[in-house]
Parts: structure tokens; sequence; C-alpha cells
């Protein structure tokens, strides 16, 4: 599985690329981020392990991809579409960059296009779903950006309680993403 953007290329990910992932999930300003300890490499792996399976679901479900500039081949972070816990015609958006990456905000415009457009135009969906800290107020930009909307806020997990954040969830339907127009 691969998509191509003018300056990134996101595609299944391969065993070969399991040490820079966990590079940049043990960075120490990842782990500060999320309140993870020094363990957490271990379900770091577990998660990369999840990923590579899901690439023989028949038919696939969920589309976990890394995130590789084109120029170097570096790994800048992973998005994904899960259909799984979806509703019919759904599936939930996930874009993380590694704290090297953090701030680089045309970075996440250009992965959260090609993968919304992935979406609509390959996978049929209907509605395009997620979530982010209150305190991520890039991401709320990003989804407003495509034309999506907060459907809900609720309490979030113990490490944004701990910053007085919330959950927020965001809802795009196909006809918001095309609406927002080719600028977008």
């Amino acid at each position: 599985m691969k998509i191509a953007t003018r300056r990134f290329v996101l595609r299944d990910l391969e065993r070969t690329d399991l040490a820079a992932f966990l590079s940049y999930q043990t960075d120490p300003r990842y782990r500060r981020l999320y309140d993870l300890d020094e363990a957490y490499a271990e379900r770091a792996s577990e998660l990369f392990r999840l990923f590579l399976s899901w690439q023989q679901e028949q038919p696939r479900r969920n589309y976990q991809l890394g995130i590789f500039e084109r120029a170097t081949g570096r790994l800048c972070g992973c998005a994904g579409l899960r259909r799984d816990g979806a509703g019919e015609g759904q599936a939930f958006l996930g874009i993380e960059l590694a704290p090297d990456d953090w701030g680089r905000y045309r970075l996440a415009v250009e992965v959260a296009g090609a993968l919304v457009g992935f979406g609509f135009r390959e996978l049929g969906l209907k509605v395009i779903l997620g979530s982010t800290a209150s305190g991520n107020r890039r991401v709320e930009r990003l989804a407003r950006w495509f034309g999506a909307e907060i459907v809900a806020r609720r309490a979030g997990s113990d490490w944004m309680t701990a910053r007085g954040w919330v959950e927020v969830d965001w809802a795009l339907t196909v006809s918001r993403w095309e609406a927002a127009g080719p600028g977008r």
C-alpha cells in the first residue's frame, strides 16, 4: 500500500522500519508528552507488530502507514485510517509525527489531505472521524481546514486530565470535504 504526495510517501511499514519507529516512539519528548515510562518500548514493539498484521487482513479494514520523506527516506511518523470500531462507511483518522517533526504543519496538511482523499475516493468512506486532546490546537485547526466539525468534548486519558485538557471528537463528511474545495 502506497500513497505518494509531493514531498512524502505514505506506505505500509516493513520490518526494517522497526528501529526508526521505536526511535521516535521512545524519544524522551514523546514519552513525556504521553506520560509513558521507559518500559513503553515493549508496548511500542507490540503496536508495530499490530500494524504489520493489519496488512494481512482480507478484506483490509485498517491502514496504518509510515510517513516517509521522499528526499531522504526518513520516517517522520505514522498516519492511518482504521475502520474497526467505526460505523458502516466510517473510519478513524490518526496522524502522529515524530518529535523532530512536531510543528511541521504543512507536513500534517499534506499527509492528512492525501489520507482523507484516499479514504473518500478509494475506500468509499462517507465520514472520517478523529479525536485529539483539547491542548493540541494544531490538530483542531487541521481538522477545521478540511471542513470537519467538532461533535463532542469529553473527559480524556489521565495524561490529558493532568494538563487540564479534554478529548475533542470531530467528524468530516464527504460532502463537507468536497465543499471545502481544492484550496484545502
